[in-house]
């Protein structure tokens, strides 16, 4: 029997045991979901590890699994979670842990596979919708066995560039100065925020690369929605290109000011970026906001005037019947948008909401979604959120399909308007 067959043999043995060791990926994405709704609730707060297996001469990733399965049965309490993950790796997750304990767990990790001769490659990320559960203060991790064969050096504890709107405190770790051949001390901060993360690699903690813990806590995106968005936008765009160039001949002809509006808005993940609209206010409309805060008919961070003095003329017709959003199907061809989605709101707009509220950043921010094509959009600005959050929970080809001929329906109705 020749080498790779044994392998396999041996690797459907393991599998049975490992099943008994970790939850399946399913479960487990189940367990992260009730977490994270758990903390939104109660204000409450859990940490992440993410551990995948480097390659290893002397056993192969069964064998490091079941490894790393067993010490983790014995080292973990029974209110912490561990299973594979959907996007690779092995998942631990510590309720109610700071990333203080996170970083110790971890610590006890790392050492214990090295004396199995197993090299992990690990991530830390922290979930606190309520960072104000702790005063921050020095705090000394704790002391591992000498070992000449392996050194750790940490790092601070950094923000992600690519979230940092959503971080609210910006505690920095500090590392000690003091240091020895085998081993370093360093004496840190806990970094406090809604997400951070911390990367260690062979007991080194490095600056992360990816977006993040919301990667793993969201739906991943499907295929068959982006090929119908690119799909939809090109069509689309060929379609509207006139009508966009006789309403911008007309916008440029009723009011000074350029033909389409620009704004920064939080996409998915929270990431921003730049969406387009026809231009239906005055040029300084944003200027003038801040004059008529003290009359937003809305509650919540959103704002919204029924008679708004900014609009011009022109931009109430193209508000009743929809154009002024078609330049959207750029950011959707662009990969910002969907076709179908929650709506992206302004920057400043989203850090003020709710963090129950920012669930709807699990999927991309969409033209139209369920409380753009409800009979009546007069609800209360948490009803709105809850109608987003819907979708998120209820992303189908069906459900899409549907959206977007109410959507028809709505424009010729005269019910899209702002």
């Amino acid at each position: 029997m020749s080498d790779p067959q044994r392998r396999k043999i041996h690797q459907r043995q393991l599998q049975p045991r490992l099943s008994c060791l970790f939850l399946s990926s399913k479960e487990m994405e189940k367990a992260l979901v009730k977490e994270r709704l758990r903390c939104d609730r109660y204000r409450q707060w859990f940490s992440l590890i993410v551990i995948e297996f480097r390659p290893c001469p002397k056993r192969n990733e069964y064998e490091q699994q079941l490894l790393l399965g067993k010490y983790l049965r014995r080292r973990l309490r029974l209110t912490d979670e561990r299973g594979m993950l959907l996007k690779g790796g092995v998942g631990v997750m510590l309720p109610m842990t700071d990333v203080v304990g996170a970083r110790r767990v971890l610590r006890d990790i790392i050492s214990s596979m090295h004396d199995e001769g197993i090299a992990l490659q690990s991530n830390i990320y922290c979930y606190d919708p309520a960072p104000s559960h702790q005063e921050p203060g020095p705090m000394v991790e704790p002391e591992i066995p000498e070992r000449s064969e392996v050194e750790f050096h940490p790092e601070p504890v950094g923000q992600e560039a690519m979230l940092r709107d959503e971080l609210t405190d910006s505690t920095h770790a500090q590392s000690s100065t003091a240091a020895t051949t085998t081993r370093r001390k360093h004496e840190f901060r806990p970094q406090v925020g809604y997400l951070s993360s911390t990367t260690a690699e062979h007991g080194v903690v490095r600056h992360p690369q990816t977006i993040g813990l919301r990667t793993y806590l969201a739906p991943s995106f499907p295929p068959w929605k982006r090929l119908i968005d690119v799909a939809g936008s090109m069509c689309g765009i060929v379609v509207a290109a006139p009508i966009l160039a006789t309403a911008g001949i007309a916008i440029k002809m009723s009011s000074r000011g350029p033909v389409f509006f620009r704004q920064v808005r939080a996409g998915q993940y929270g990431r921003p970026f730049t969406m387009y609209k026809l231009r239906t206010m005055v040029a300084n409309a944003e200027e003038l906001k801040s004059t008529l805060l003290d009359l937003n008919e809305r509650d919540g961070p959103a704002f919204k005037m029924k008679n708004d003095p900014r609009v011009t003329k022109l931009g109430h017709f193209l508000r009743k019947i929809g154009i002024d959003e078609i330049p959207q199907l750029w950011n959707v061809f662009k990969g910002d948008m969907s076709i179908v989605g929650p709506r992206p709101l302004p920057c400043h707009e989203d850090r003020d909401c709710e963090h129950w509220h920012r669930q709807r950043l699990d999927t991309k921010p969409g033209l139209t979604c369920i409380w753009q094509i409800s009979k009546s959009r007069d609800v209360s600005f948490e009803e709105w959120m809850r109608m987003d959050l819907r979708y998120t929970r209820s992303r189908t080809l069906r459900h899409d399909v549907t959206l977007m001929f109410k959507t028809i329906g709505a424009v010729l109705l005269g019910r899209v308007g702002h």
